[in-house]
């Protein structure tokens, strides 16, 4: 993964955009690394850290991202909305926010022109950010070991449901172990008539019938996604198709689960055995 990343970065590159942790595959990036890297080449790096709070173990200064961007409602369990940008102190004098904030003409002198206008942009509820401390105490304290040891039960318990997933399907781990957190995504059969829809309202027919016969709800997901694919039009990235993002159709799909303090083994047991009954390329 760092070898494609590198191979893509010329001398005009000045910014890579790049995640933590992916969304539909949920491989853990090795984002140090990364960053180290690309900075030795000159490029800044924002951070798309999404499930990155919570899941696994994050240094923001010890990183040294240029940019990072995490949310507080997905594995901190805390409210929609209690988002963050962190920015290195470095760059944070180029960076100015959409809407501006009320000390923007502020001639306050102990507090940065960076923090002054970001802290109170427009008229944005503090509610989320302000109750996020309170739900970081909250989960850390579910065992003994507390946020490390959350991290660890959930990352062993993603890893077993894997296991279990593979066993069902009948197919190899996809993905190295140490690049996997709380999330984990298994390939399923490419399915007739499965459209890649840009849109992402589309509910795959595995996902619904998975919900509505079995009570699981659990993401399954065209891959590649609509937008990765090749202007070709139908999936194969080599441009042979007829041109209309409406025809794109995805080369496979993805199921996708999360382990969470409140899951336990037997939820994936019941997810292997109900993919077992349904066949996992239903129509």
């Amino acid at each position: 993964m760092i070898e494609a990343i590198l191979a893509a970065v010329t001398p005009r590159t000045r910014l890579a955009l790049v995640s933590h942790v992916t969304s539909p595959t949920g491989l853990v990036f090795p984002i140090g690394e990364l960053v180290g890297e690309l900075d030795r080449r000159g490029v800044d790096t924002l951070v798309d850290g999404a499930h990155g709070p919570g899941m696994i173990p994050l240094e923001l200064d010890a990183l040294g991202a240029a940019y990072y961007t995490g949310n507080g409602h997905k594995w901190l369990c805390g409210p929609k909305g209690s988002g963050f940008l962190h920015v290195r102190r470095d760059r944070q004098d180029r960076i100015r926010p959409l809407v501006t904030s009320h000390g923007a003409n502020s001639s306050r002198t102990d507090r940065s022109r960076f923090r002054l206008e970001f802290d109170w942009t427009g008229t944005a509820d503090p509610s989320a950010a302000l109750a996020l401390p309170a739900a970081i105490e909250f989960m850390g304290s579910f065992l003994p070991g507390g946020w490390p040891a959350l991290m660890a039960a959930n990352r062993s318990l993603a890893l077993r449901a894997r296991e279990l997933l593979c066993a069902a399907l009948a197919i190899d781990p996809p993905a190295p172990a140490e690049m996997i957190g709380a999330l984990a995504s298994v390939p399923l059969p490419a399915a007739t008539g499965v459209v890649a829809d840009e849109s992402a309202t589309a509910t795959d027919p595995l996902q619904a019938a998975l919900f509505g016969e079995h009570r699981i709800e659990v993401p399954v997901m065209a891959w590649p996604v609509a937008a990765a694919l090749d202007d070709g039009g139908d999936g194969t990235g080599d441009g042979s198709g007829d041109g209309t993002s409406n025809g794109r159709r995805a080369t496979a799909r993805l199921l996708r689960v999360s382990a969470q303090v409140y899951n336990q083994v037997e939820d994936y047991e019941q997810l292997a055995v109900a993919l077992r009954a349904l066949g996992s390329s239903r129509p």
